[in-house]
């Protein structure tokens, strides 16, 4: 893991691509066993590692005494889409508890909005949410703009 630490948001550390052998192992321990194809379309699949992990918006949570990897998301910033000039998309989070899972993603909204980020966007599927997810989407004001992408507004100016 890359010494890198944002000290606004300790819980998290910045992922490097050193750090791709720990996520697929992570990520290939929690898939499905009995689907030999799973890894090919995943969003934690090595190509998909190999551009996120580079870009130093993907974080992970570790265990403060063990360093232990406990969850992580892969994250990425894009520029001018539907009229906002940053946009952070987050293709894939992971965590060992749903609460973790959700805390990942409260923390990038939360990481987001310090940095100026305007929009953070997400895949989601209503039917498959945890209710702790439900929390953050409630707490942060999320909305559905499609009918699988979930935005949260990160500047106090948004709609």
């Amino acid at each position: 893991m890359a010494d890198q630490e944002n000290p606004r948001f300790p819980e998290l550390q910045i992922l490097s691509p050193q750090d791709q052998d720990e996520i697929l192992t992570f990520s290939r321990r929690r898939a499905d066993a009995k689907d030999p194809f799973a890894e090919w379309s995943a969003p934690w699949r090595k190509e998909s590692l190999e551009h996120y992990l580079r870009l130093g918006w993907s974080m992970a949570r570790r265990d403060a005494s063990s360093g232990q990897l406990l969850g992580y998301v892969l994250a990425q910033p894009f520029l001018f889409f539907r009229g906002f000039t940053q946009t952070v998309w987050i293709e894939h989070f992971e965590a060992e508890t749903s609460v973790l899972a959700s805390e990942l993603v409260d923390t990038m909204i939360r990481i987001s909005r310090e940095k100026h980020m305007q929009r953070v966007l997400m895949d989601f599927n209503p039917a498959k949410s945890d209710p702790s997810l439900s929390d953050v989407i409630r707490l942060r004001n999320g909305r559905m703009i499609e009918s699988d992408i979930l935005e949260f507004a990160t500047t106090k100016t948004s709609n």
